[in-house]
Parts: structure tokens; sequence; C-alpha cells
């Protein structure tokens, strides 16, 4: 008969080790009351070795202390209740975020102070507050309110609750409410008509492309499908075909807006709320909303953390959907300006006003995106370009006193490639900074180079490319 080894019921030492920490955490936490412990003893200790009476009074009065401290924590905490009232939609930045915190005292001991602190994440929030509750039944609140500063997605909570006895030996914590995330949308704000002053709407010339929503443009009519709506039946031709006809929509003019933003990873300038970023994404959403409100078909596209791409539509169905994703969308891309470009190019035809929203610091080959736009310029595409002035957005910490400190030779590029420009420096406000554009006389300078007359640089380096190809055919 073979023997069956012995279950060994030590722990292991992961087990050991895990509960020597909970351990230490816990004489961390209690660490007054650790010392008042050690002083004990040394006290009961000093009144055995020496026979002084008065060691004894002082250790038997340290025990009290400590057994009244640890029944008051435990008997005081036992009974305190906390809540708050959090908003339940989406916010912009700009505006106050107010919260109600409640906090209860349903019976227990009196508390000579309560910590309540709400966990978050939002940039400049600190929802936290000390209080008293000296009754054995208390109902405590107060208000918090923040200015939304920063776009994005954020987290409240949890509500951490603190207390201690009177003589702070024994604090505790208990948390209340889950974790609620809060969505805040960029600001929008009033902007001119800097991308379509020069476009010409009138007409239907260009592209039509039908649409599945209701619009003034009817292109043609087809048979009824159970489940169409009856207000879309075409009365006439239904009477012609004596059968149900429903009507065909499209989107009309090719009077359209196409909004790209910029969010490759070398963009970033600056941090947070005074970040390039956080202004490109002011000016996108400012004028997505400026051109839907012009009833005109309004995309978006955007290479960044969360990239996404809509074609221009009419009407503000998919303007949640693009309200939301510039709110939680990063600078983290790795998708350059120029490819985004050449993905647009078959699509983006004349009578189209093209809007760029970047801070790129770079335009050389092979990544002339300068270069793609004026392509599309030639074409007929209305090109508006809002470049943020990198060198204003930088932190000290970013600052690498190389040129990729400074994108001056962008605009310099694009202002010379004839492309209009409007400059966005941090702190300026963008109604102001999108009222006129830069003008080449005014960064006109012996530091600029525009060529040899009026040649822009973008041109030039085309014409060498061209040189050099034919070079090496020659050859």
């Amino acid at each position: 008969m073979t023997a069956r080894p012995a279950i060994s019921r030590r722990p292991s030492v992961s087990a050991r080790r895990s509960r020597g920490r909970r351990i230490g955490h816990w004489i961390y936490d209690h660490r007054r009351a650790a010392i008042v412990v050690l002083v004990t003893i040394l006290t009961f200790t000093s009144g055995m070795g020496t026979g002084f009476t008065l060691s004894f009074r002082l250790g038997y009065v340290l025990v009290i202390m400590l057994a009244v401290a640890f029944v008051w924590s435990r008997i005081g905490f036992a009974r305190i209740d906390a809540r708050v009232r959090r908003p339940n939609r989406p916010m912009r930045v700009g505006e106050q975020l107010s919260e109600t915190v409640e906090v209860a005292n349903h019976g227990g001991l009196p508390n000579p102070w309560i910590e309540i602190e709400e966990v978050t994440d939002i940039p400049g929030v600190r929802a936290g507050r000390v209080i008293d509750m000296p009754g054995v039944i208390v109902n405590r609140s107060f208000e918090v309110e923040a200015p939304m500063v920063q776009r994005g997605e954020f987290a409240l909570g949890p509500l951490i609750v603190r207390s201690a006895d009177p003589f702070g030996l024994f604090p505790n914590s208990r948390q209340y409410q889950g974790i609620d995330r809060l969505l805040v949308y960029p600001r929008a704000v009033a902007i001119p008509d800097f991308a379509m002053a020069h476009l010409n709407l009138s007409g239907d010339a260009g592209d039509r492309r039908r649409t599945h929503l209701v619009s003034p443009h009817v292109s043609s009519v087809r048979d009824y499908v159970a489940g169409d709506s009856m207000s879309r039946i075409h009365w006439p031709s239904t009477a012609r075909h004596s059968k149900l006809m429903v009507k065909l929509f499209d989107q009309g003019e090719a009077g359209e807006v196409l909004v790209v933003f910029d969010q490759h990873r070398s963009t970033v300038a600056g941090h947070d709320a005074e970040s390039a970023d956080e202004y490109g994404a002011a000016v996108a959403i400012s004028a997505i909303e400026k051109y839907l409100g012009m009833q005109l078909p309004v995309g978006y596209v955007s290479y960044g953390s969360h990239p996404m791409t809509t074609p221009p539509v009419r009407g503000g169905g998919q303007l949640e959907a693009i309200t939301r994703n510039i709110a939680i969308s990063r600078p983290e891309g790795d998708v350059d300006l120029v490819d985004i470009l050449a993905e647009l190019d078959p699509s983006i035809g004349a009578n189209t006003a093209l809007v760029v929203v970047t801070a790129s610091r770079s335009a050389s080959s092979p990544n002339n995106w300068i270069a793609a736009l004026q392509g599309l310029a030639r074409r007929g595409v209305n090109v508006t370009v809002a470049l943020m002035d990198r060198e204003s957005f930088l932190d000290d910490d970013q600052v690498t006193g190389g040129d990729a400190d400074s994108n001056s030779g962008v605009l310099v590029d694009l202002v010379s490639a004839g492309v209009r420009t409007y400059l966005l420096k941090q702190g300026e406000r963008l109604a102001s900074s999108l009222t006129d554009p830069v003008r080449e006389t005014e960064i006109a300078g012996p530091d600029h180079e525009f060529g040899i007359a009026g040649q822009s640089v973008v041109e030039r380096g085309e014409e060498d490319g061209l040189a050099s190809a034919a070079a090496g055919v020659g050859d």
C-alpha cells in the first residue's frame, strides 16, 4: 500500500509576503496608535523595573485612552453615510461643474472632523472639504463648483470619506458610489466666415451625391419598399405609374466644407488647456458648427488616437459623433498630413472648401503637404489653413533650441504658395485670429526667402525635383 504524501498546510511564501505587506500598511496607517502602544509598553517596563508607581498610573491612562479611541472610531464611523449628485450630461469647456455632496450621521457617536474627497482627474478640480459633525444625528451638505478648462473624458469618483477618533489614533476611510465618466466637449466659439468667404456657391455645378437624408433636392424616384416613410412618396409619379413611388434625394450643390484636424504625434506643443491641440480642437468644432448652421454639407477627418472620417453631410445628424470624437481624441496619430490629403484627393472636387487645422513643424520632402494643398487649389478647391504657432505654445520642458521649436518656415511656405493661412497664438482669441489671413508683406524680411520673382519655395522645390529627374534621365 503506497503511503499518501502529507499535505503541507504552511502558507506559501507569496501568501506570507502579502500578509506582511497588509500588516505593514495597517501599522503605517495607524502609526500614531503604534507609537502610543510602544510608549505604553515602555512605561509599564519602566515601572516594573524601578517600582515607580507613577509609571503604572501613566500606563493605565494610555491603555484606557487606546481603548476609548478604538471604540469611538468604530462606533462613530459605523453610521456615516455619504452621496454625491453628479452631472448626468456632457459638458463643454467654459461651463461650471456643479456637484452636491451630502453627508449624514445616522445615530453614531459624534465625529470631531470628517474629510470628504471625490477622486477625479479633471484638471484644476479638487472636490474635497473637511466638516465637523458634533451631534449624534447630523446632516451636512455642500456644493462643489469648478470651471471646465480642458476637453476630454474624465473620471468622477469614488467619493472617499475619512474620519478618526478625538485623539486621531485610529483613522477610518470608506468609499461611496462608483466611478462615473464625464465627457467634456471642446468650446465652440463664434468665428467669422474664414473658409467660405471666396467660395462661389451659385448654381448646382459639380458633383451631386446621393444621401439617405431628406433634402430639398430630388434626384429620382424608385419603387416603394415596406418601411419607407409616407412623407417620401412622390404622388405625381405614383399616379402616373399606378403604384407607389418614393423620392430619392441628393446633397444638391457641391458647396461643401471638409475640416481636416491634424493630430499627428509630431504636432504636440504645450500641455493641457493651453496646448496647440486644445486650440486646434476649438477651431475645428467652431468651424464645423459654423458651417452646419449655414446649412452646408460638412465633413470631418482626423487620425489621432481615435481616427474618424465622415463625408460631408448637410444637417446636424453627425454633429454629436464628431464632437465626441474631438473631445476624446489626442495627438497620438502616426498618419502624416500629406497621406491624409492623398487619401482625400479623389473625393475632393471643385467648389469644395478644405479647412486644415495643424501645428505641423515641417513640410519638407517627402512629406510636403503644402505642395499637395497647392495641387488641390489649382483644381479649384478653396484651401484654408489654421496654423498653430508652435513657438508660442511650447513649455520650458519642450524647448529643444532647434528648428523644431518653430514652424515659421511652414508659415512662409504656405503664404508664398498662395494658400490662405491664419496664424493662431497661445492666449489670443480665436475670433480675432481668424479674422484676417497672414499676408506676404507681414512676414517678408531678411530672414525669410520667398524665391525669385515671387516664386514660392514649394514651387522651386518642385522645379528642382523635376530638374533632378530630367538630369537622371539624361544620364
